[in-house]
């Protein structure tokens, strides 16, 4: 009897999207649009017969089906990509897969992996998104990422301080000359990092301080492109909203007050690691230096109350 297999394009652009937990990510991995890749799950989800993905605010979190097929996908995809691998004698050392957080893969990693891939063609990067600590990560990984020492084994490669940030526009309406202007604006959270907003108004001595309202998220991510669409006032790591900031798309608040954070760290759990795991880390410390010399310049843009008093 014939197998009845789903399309598998709508099989792989679903599986790299529940990895990333998001459309665009998956996209930017596999070199489609946004909406190709929400075409193929739609697709998917109608041979099925059910809802993988469900809308979360400005994203999509996996429904409970979802998450099954995600793990059952993500093993069969690998277990091709190994038989492949092994049949045509490319051998697992020219296969990469990385794990890091969503939002540092979205806003930093993703936007520099083109020099990688450039000057390593052989190389196949596969990168899943996560924040479980690496003991409790069940599928394989060459090469993990995280905010924090993982161990005594992780390299710190990249630097970071926190500051609100909010778009240009939301400013001008409604100035910020003082900490207790923060109190007229929406805040914007991000459950997975929900202190950064309590410990930075502690640092800032306005511990009781809320806004008008407050738009909570999950991923970091949605709260900073909320920022972006001027839905209010996020907290931002550097590193993370660097970009945003260099070309006017967000302006950081008080960066006279930058609260420290946790340096990003890299581990390679394997003591025989292969050489393509050894040389993207040495690159990802060298982009890191890179990065931390930029977000040390004075040449980004940023207001603070004497700025905004003078506009």
């Amino acid at each position: 009897m014939p197998r009845s297999l789903p399309p598998l394009n709508a099989v792989k652009a679903f599986e790299c999207a529940g990895r990333h937990r998001s459309l665009s990510a998956a996209a930017v991995e596999l070199g489609v649009t946004h909406g190709a890749i929400s075409r193929q799950v739609k697709i998917l989800e109608s041979w099925m017969g059910a809802r993988l993905f469900a809308k979360e605010g400005r994203g999509v979190v996996l429904t409970a089906d979802g998450r099954q097929f995600l793990k059952d996908a993500t093993k069969l995809l690998d277990g091709i990509v190994v038989a492949s691998e092994r049949l045509s004698g490319r051998g697992k050392s020219k296969v990469l897969r990385i794990n890091a957080p969503q939002t540092f893969t979205m806003r930093w990693l993703i936007p520099r992996l083109p020099a990688f891939t450039a000057a390593n063609p052989g190389i196949e990067i596969r990168l899943s998104a996560s924040i479980e600590p690496i003991e409790k990560i069940n599928d394989h990984f060459d090469l993990a990422i995280r905010r924090g020492a993982m161990g005594t084994s992780s390299k710190p490669f990249l630097a970071e301080t926190c500051v609100p940030v909010a778009n240009r526009r939301l400013l001008d309406a409604m100035p910020v000359n003082q900490i207790v202007d923060l109190g007229a604006h929406t805040l914007l959270h991000a459950e997975s990092a929900a202190l950064l907003w309590p410990r930075w108004l502690e640092k800032a001595g306005h511990p009781h301080l809320n806004g008008k309202a407050q738009l909570r998220f999950e991923p970091l991510y949605h709260s900073l492109q909320a920022a972006i669409d001027g839905a209010g006032v996020a907290i931002g790591p550097s590193a993370l909203v660097a970009a945003d900031i260099a070309a006017g798309r967000l302006v950081s608040l008080f960066p006279q007050l930058p609260m420290a954070m946790d340096d990003f760290h890299v581990l390679i759990p394997d003591a025989d690691a292969t050489l393509p795991t050894k040389l993207f880390q040495r690159w990802l410390v060298t982009e890191g230096r890179l990065s931390n010399s930029i977000l040390d310049s004075p040449q980004l843009p940023f207001r603070d109350g004497a700025q905004a008093a003078s506009r």
